[in-house]
Formats: structure tokens, sequence, C-alpha cells
């Protein structure tokens, strides 16, 4: 699995991961630890990243382009 895009937030990550899901993709979420321990409780902000598989990177990407251009 290669990442997509790093978000912030859980709850962002998740959003995006449902929008993939609608096209069929499967995703995952990881959060970034060090040595286990979430990030942020060294004082570093935050990051979730969404894991697609490797194939379908560039048709994800269409579909989204396609979804926001219709907004």
């Amino acid at each position: 699995m290669v990442w997509i895009r790093i978000f912030r937030t859980r709850r962002e990550a998740e959003l995006a991961q449902e929008a993939l899901k609608e096209g069929g993709f499967k995703t995952t979420i990881s959060e970034d630890k060090l040595f286990g321990i979430p990030i942020q409780k060294f004082g570093v902000p935050a990051r979730f990243r969404l894991m697609i598989e490797r194939q379908d990177l560039e048709k994800a990407a269409e579909f989204l382009a396609k979804k926001l251009k219709k907004r």
C-alpha cells in the first residue's frame, strides 16, 4: 500500500476514506507514531495517512478529480 495523502485529524482521513469507498477502493488509515506512541505526545502535530493499493492509485486520483469537478 502507498499513502495518497496525510491528514491532520483522523476524522478528515475517514471522510476521504468514505469518498474512496464509494468508488469501490480499499483503503486503510495509519497514524504516525514513534516507538508505538502517537507523535502528538512528543509535541508534534498528529498525522494520519490514507493508504491505498498501489495499483489503484491512478484510478483513485481520477475518481476524486471527477468528484471534485462535480462540486
